[in-house]
């Protein structure tokens, strides 16, 4: 179905029946997804939606997209004497999708993926763009959270396929913005920061300017510059970034905007401002609604901001603290060498340094999952460790192990650091 399927005035009707119908008004409907002024302008017929926007309205709405534009969904046709057991097309889809949601929810991430896998593939073979790109993007979330950098990036680029065939600008930003902080998340950060700065470049020509959406783009923009080492126009695009969370009035949106904000300041070395973001984001997210792995994923990302903006202890400890009780109850491999990290990064930061060099052990077995900038703080704490100790030969092993690595992931800023670092140790 493309664009041009969807009809005006109906459209309309049809959306502001069904946000009545719900109790909501034009902004809760217009949350995540466009401006409440667009709302408007829908409803009265003066504007046709792209087909992104149309799927995420029905989504918000709870409803199918054929109940938003009429000819979305292919009405299923009389049965024609079925065999006992046989199934429609359309009722077949409807219980692939209820079993994939039913196991991502209920944490059988292993169950899940293999059922969006399904759905999206059976979606492809159907040639219906809109669903594969609904179902691709589901399984994505499921990839991100099992750590598959590998698949989730091979996906991400036959989806960014799916987008340009579709031709809805949205869903191209959309799936642009997925592709660069999967390649941040593989240490590739030349490839991210041009994907992020090219979805930034593109998103306000779109319907997802000033959305929660475009709060993202600009989240990912700058956690790329961060971890790159290129702190241009930070502060500009955090000060963006807060402006639109806080016209949306989200307290998840806000949260999660506190939260990047948070990290972006604390490696600017600004630690009372990267505090009051953290204690921002920790007032907003501390709600039922909040998943115990994001929350989790939170209290890492609070703790390392704190850390690296030199915080108080105590101050860092409280995230600390929330972290090890998260992860005590989501753990995984990966997320167990993530606070491994921070605990090492945390005993040097108050002169425990024999603990710091113990927590770190295992980066040298070979048993680390950290990747990139994340592997060249945990290298670097230990080489700082080790160097208070007196240890200056083994400190210079880390140090330059660390320099590779950033410089392996072009973050240019802290390779200088750290080269510097090890010629004062050379001396």
């Amino acid at each position: 179905m493309g664009v041009a399927n969807i009809q005006q005035p109906e459209f309309g009707r049809r959306l502001r029946r069904l946000r009545l119908d719900r109790d909501l008004s034009q902004r809760d409907l217009a949350v995540g997804v466009v401006n409440p002024s667009y709302i408007s302008l829908l409803e009265s017929g003066s504007r046709v939606p792209t087909l992104e926007v149309a799927i995420q309205l029905a989504r918000v709405l709870g409803v199918g997209l054929g109940e938003l534009v009429e000819g979305a969904v292919p009405p299923v046709e009389p049965a024609v004497a079925p065999t006992s057991g046989a199934r429609g097309g359309s009722e077949e889809r409807l219980v692939r999708d209820l079993l994939a949601r039913h196991a991502y929810e209920s944490g059988d991430l292993a169950e899940a993926r293999q059922r969006f896998g399904e759905t999206y593939r059976h979606a492809l073979g159907r040639n219906d763009l809109v669903e594969a790109l609904s179902y691709g993007l589901d399984l994505q979330d499921v990839l991100v959270r099992l750590g598959e950098t590998a698949a989730r990036r091979e996906l991400l680029d036959e989806l960014a396929k799916v987008a340009e065939r579709l031709g809805a600008p949205e869903a191209v930003v959309r799936v642009q913005v997925d592709r660069a902080a999967a390649a941040r998340d593989a240490g590739h950060m030349v490839e991210a920061l041009d994907l992020a700065e090219e979805a930034v470049s593109a998103i306000g020509a779109t319907a997802l300017a000033g959305t929660g959406e475009h709060v993202r783009t600009l989240g990912v923009l700058i956690s790329i510059r961060c971890d790159s080492g290129d702190f241009r126009d930070i502060s500009r695009l955090v000060g963006e970034m807060m402006e639109i969370a806080e016209a949306l009035a989200s307290p998840p949106l806000s949260g999660r905007a506190h939260w990047v904000a948070a990290v972006a300041l604390g490696r600017l070395g600004k630690s009372d401002l990267a505090a009051s973001h953290v204690h921002q984001a920790r007032e907003l997210l501390a709600v039922p609604a909040t998943s115990v792995q994001d929350w989790a994923r939170f209290s890492r990302a609070a703790t390392s901001a704190l850390l690296e903006a030199s915080a108080d202890p105590a101050q860092v400890l409280v995230h600390l603290e929330a972290a090890r009780a998260a992860s005590a109850i989501t753990e995984s491999g990966k997320e167990s060498v993530q606070l491994a990290s921070l605990e090492c990064r945390y005993a040097l930061l108050v002169g425990d340094y024999e603990r710091a060099v113990r927590l770190s052990d295992f980066i040298d077995q070979g048993a680390t999952d950290l990747v990139g900038v994340e592997q060249a703080r945990l290298r670097r704490a230990r080489g700082r460790a080790l160097k208070a100790l007196g240890r200056v030969e083994e400190a210079a092993v880390q140090i330059r192990a660390a320099a590779v690595l950033c410089d392996e992931v072009e973050a240019y800023r802290m390779a200088a650091q750290l080269w510097r670092e090890l010629a004062e140790l050379n001396t």
